[in-house]
């Protein structure tokens, strides 16, 4: 199988699916047909996740945790697509954010990603085909006050993700590395109730949006997968006018 090519069913393993992007791509998976585990720390959620559709069974596991990584990965067995979501953020300074929190926003975030796809992705190697799908964050391109230890860590993602992404070619197995905007998620909402700043006074676009877009990503070439309009102009802008695109998000973040 090309590693381009798309897969069609198999199982799909979806971290941080309690809420959110993991929730919408567990359920979308699931009606395209998919036999979905869902993951996620929150026990109670996962249950009310399972209630909607019979073809999702649940796991609860913290991705910080790399024994609980490695037990999920042996009870779900070999996996087809990995649909890393699981992620948190804080608000918080980069001088002044309390380290314990900064820290565990990097443990989940980044060590969780670099665990969960050290527990999946040699076993698609071996069997030649998969797909994983890891949602950074335009963060991780676009930093903004505020959000130094989440920005700093999906940043890492995206390194981590391009590596993994060539040290993954000829083996058939997809990489993908979701770098959304803001995306209409519980998380978010309460980060813009926090602070309307830190979110550019903007509303979070529909998680069935960016699920839908990861879609049709896997059916193309490319590593990364920027949905919407304002995350692929916001990229470019950073890019090629650095001094412009500067001014812009000063005003809007103030």
């Amino acid at each position: 199988m090309s590693r381009r090519s798309r897969l069609t069913g198999g199982t799909a393993l979806v971290t941080g699916a309690g809420s959110g992007i993991g929730e919408a791509s567990a359920l979308r998976l699931a009606v395209d047909g998919w036999s979905v585990v869902a993951a996620d720390v929150d026990g109670a959620a996962l249950e009310a996740l399972r209630g909607r559709d019979e073809r999702i069974a649940v796991e609860r596991c913290d991705v910080q945790d790399a024994d609980a990584v490695g037990a999920l990965a042996k009870a779900v067995g070999p996996v087809d697509r990995l649909v890393h979501a699981a992620a948190v953020s804080y608000l918080g300074s980069a001088l002044g954010q309390e380290r314990a929190e900064f820290d565990a926003i990097w443990r989940i975030n980044f060590l969780g990603t670099v665990q969960i796809v050290r527990a999946v992705v040699p076993g698609m190697a071996e069997r030649g085909r998969g797909e994983v799908v890891l949602y950074s964050s335009l963060g991780g391109w676009v930093p903004a006050r505020k959000l130094a230890a989440y920005a700093s860590s999906k940043a890492a993602v995206n390194a981590f993700a391009d590596v993994l992404d060539q040290e993954c070619r000829g083996s058939g197995v997809a990489i993908r590395c979701v770098c959304p905007s803001q995306v209409d998620t519980p998380q978010y909402r309460r980060i813009a109730a926090e602070d309307p700043a830190a979110t550019a006074h903007r509303a979070g676009m529909p998680v069935a949006a960016v699920v839908e877009e990861v879609e049709r990503s896997l059916g193309r070439k490319g590593l990364y997968v920027f949905p919407g309009a304002a995350a692929k102009v916001t990229v470019r802008l950073k890019r090629h006018v650095p001094g412009i695109f500067g001014r812009i998000l000063e005003r809007e973040t103030r």
